[in-house]
């Protein structure tokens, strides 16, 4: 989560591959999808999961995970993808409301992306979890992955200890866990003298777009400039970095990410990649899913924490030793 052959046209094939794998993963395209119950049993009720895009590979396994664990428990699953466009977003979850579902669960999107949602389930009184976020006022529950620390801390302690010049950050602020990552970034950076060049990726598209960007911005700091050092939001523009590095035959350039998968596997073996944080997606999608069981019977909100690993060159092999199916 095999050695890449490098270059904008093999990364613009990366995504191709990945949108087919999510959208085999997910059974979910343009329209929406559903899954009978697994159990044999009675139907627990009908639960509509709102996506985020399926070209996102953590976030399509968000909602495989998800999915399963609500089929497991009798649930009929519905699930469709606005392509990471929250109007969009918001148009499925009206549909979700006027079908009258049990549950809603709401992939990455922000809760204040959301208000046209979150004001028709109020109104019908059906509770909306969220993937992605704390829990704030409103959710019934949610699964916060944002985890801003374990990262943030590592790269800024090497912009400091290195004495980091020049910072290219790749963000994508209308996400939910991009949006509080890039916040407690920007706080811990407060103070320091390095220069940071803030570039909005979109989605889709995000390993392209993360590629063109780090190239112009390795053009415009040559070898020799300064220390340098990328941060990026998730694993995809990641990709999208490590292959304008090696187009442009640089090194000693590292890359702190979030949302390890094989995508990353051998720059984080090399070094590329100098630190990334595993989180398992099907896991936090059973553990929505738990919420749910969980509000319906208590009427309590709860927020809970994704469970997450940092990986570095020096730790990979142990941890895929340890987690033997984690890649698939």
């Amino acid at each position: 989560m095999s050695r890449f052959m490098w270059g904008r046209a093999n990364a613009a094939g990366l995504l191709a591959l990945g949108l087919a794998l999510s959208v085999s993963a997910c059974g979910a395209g343009d329209g929406a999808t559903s899954g009978a119950s697994g159990s044999g049993g009675a139907a627990a009720g009908t639960a509509g999961i709102v996506e985020f895009d399926t070209t996102s590979a953590i976030d399509a396994q968000f909602v495989v995970g998800a999915r399963s664990a609500l089929e497991k428990a009798g649930w009929e699953v519905l699930s469709q993808d606005p392509k990471g466009d929250p109007g969009q977003a918001n148009t499925i979850c009206t549909q979700y409301v006027t079908r009258q579902v049990k549950a809603i669960v709401v992939t990455t999107f922000a809760l204040d992306q959301m208000s046209q949602c979150m004001s028709q389930a109020k109104a019908a009184n059906i509770p909306v979890f969220y993937i992605g976020s704390p829990l704030l006022d409103g959710m019934a529950g949610a699964v916060d992955v944002t985890s801003p620390k374990p990262i943030n801390d590592l790269f800024v302690t090497y912009v400091k200890d290195q004495q980091v010049t020049d910072v290219l950050t790749l963000d994508y602020t209308p996400g939910t866990p991009c949006r509080i990552r890039k916040e407690y970034r920007d706080e811990q950076l407060k103070g320091t003298s390095v220069k940071v060049s803030k570039h909005e990726f979109p989605i889709p598209g995000q390993v392209v777009d993360a590629q063109n960007a780090t190239a112009a911005w390795l053009a415009a700091h040559p070898a020799g400039s300064g220390k340098l050092a990328i941060w990026s939001c998730f694993t995809d523009p990641s990709a999208g970095a490590v292959a304008a590095i090696k187009q442009a035959g640089r090194s000693d350039i590292p890359i702190y990410t979030w949302d390890f998968n094989k995508t990353i596997l051998e720059p984080l073996k090399s070094g590329e990649i100098a630190a990334t944080l595993s989180l398992d997606g099907t896991k936090v999608g059973a553990q929505v899913a738990g919420l749910v069981k969980d509000y319906l019977s208590t009427k309590q909100a709860k927020g809970v924490p994704a469970e997450n690993t940092i990986l570095t060159k020096d730790n990979i092999d142990q941890f895929l030793k340890d987690h033997p199916n984690f890649l698939n």
